[in-house]
C-alpha cells in the first residue's frame, strides 16, 4: 500500500523542465496509464534532444562516421575525429552522442547505423538519468515508498519506449513522433480504467 502525504505532489516541485514534470506526474500518479508513462517519457527525450542537439552537430558526426566506404580499416582515424568534435559539444547529450557513436564504431559498426545506434544509446542514457533524477526527488520529499512506485513505473515504461523510431524521427531518417494521443471520453461511463 502507498503511502499518501497531503501535498500537491512531488512533481510540482521538481527542478526540471516542464516535460519532465509531467512525465514524473505520469509516473506518480496510478490514474495514468501506463501507455500514458510511455508516451510521457517519449515526448519529454524527443523535447530533450531537439533542445539540446543541434541538426548541424547531427550532420557533422554523420560526415565523420560516413566519411570513407572501408570503415573498418580507418576506425582510428573515425574515433580521433570524433574525439576532436567532442571538444565543440553544446550540451551533455551532444557528448554523449560522440561517446556513442564512438562505442557504436569501437563495436564495429559503421554509416548510418552507426548514428542510428548511437542516437539510440544516447536517448536511453538520458532517460535513465533522467528517471533516476525524479526518483531521488520523490524520495526526498515523498519517501522511499513512493519512489520506489515512481521508478517501477519508468522501467517498465522504458521497456516500452520505441527508441528506433524515436532516433529515426529525430535524425531525420524516419516518420516524424506522431501527435499527441489524447483520450476523448465522451460517454458517461467513459473514465480511468480500473
Amino acid at each position: 500500500m502507498r503511502e499518501f502525504r497531503m501535498s500537491d505532489g512531488p512533481y510540482k516541485s521538481l527542478p526540471m523542465k516542464p516535460r519532465w514534470r509531467r512525465a514524473a506526474k505520469c509516473a506518480y500518479k496510478e490514474a495514468y496509464s501506463p501507455e500514458e508513462v510511455v508516451e510521457s517519457v517519449t515526448r519529454a527525450s524527443h523535447a530533450d534532444w531537439r533542445s539540446e542537439v543541434r541538426q548541424t552537430f547531427v550532420s557533422s558526426v554523420a560526415a565523420i562516421v560516413n566519411s570513407i566506404g572501408q570503415q573498418s580499416l580507418f576506425a582510428d582515424q573515425i574515433l580521433s575525429d570524433l574525439g576532436s568534435l567532442q571538444r565543440i559539444c553544446a550540451s551533455p547529450m551532444e557528448s554523449t552522442f560522440v561517446l556513442t557513436t564512438m562505442e557504436a564504431v569501437r563495436s564495429g559498426q559503421s554509416g548510418a547505423a552507426a548514428v542510428q545506434r548511437a542516437a539510440e544509446d544516447a536517448l536511453s542514457d538520458r532517460l535513465l538519468s533522467n528517471y533516476r533524477q525524479v526518483e531521488e526527488h520523490v524520495r526526498r520529499d515523498d519517501g522511499l515508498q513512493n519512489a520506489r512506485f515512481v521508478r517501477s513505473r519508468f522501467d517498465a515504461a522504458h521497456q516500452q519506449v520505441d527508441f528506433q523510431g524515436l532516433a529515426r524521427a529525430l535524425l531525420r531518417t524516419g516518420d516524424p513522433l506522431p501527435r499527441r494521443t489524447r483520450a476523448s471520453n465522451t460517454d458517461l461511463d467513459a473514465g480511468v480504467p480500473l
